[in-house]
């Protein structure tokens, strides 16, 4: 995408969370910037997860890749 596009659409992102604020008391928009940082804080938790558990997953693969024979369990069912 073209970056003045994108610079201009977060800015009208901006403008927009500002005017819904505007329309809120000041506690509520306290609570509201709270509940944003919170969320945004989950995010990036659950995205830094998510990578790590991608990453220990292509590591154990490369591990059981490199001709050792994998275990099988037979299991019955009743």
């Amino acid at each position: 995408m073209n970056r003045e596009f994108l610079k201009n659409m977060m800015l009208a992102k901006k403008y927009e969370k500002e005017a819904f604020m505007s329309l809120m008391s000041p506690t509520m928009a306290k609570h509201v910037d709270v509940i944003e940082k919170e969320v945004k804080a989950m995010i990036f938790e659950l995205a830094k997860d998510w990578a790590c558990d991608l990453s220990s997953a292509a590591n154990a693969s490369e591990d059981d890749d490199s001709g050792q024979e994998k275990k099988v369990k037979k299991v019955n069912i009743s």
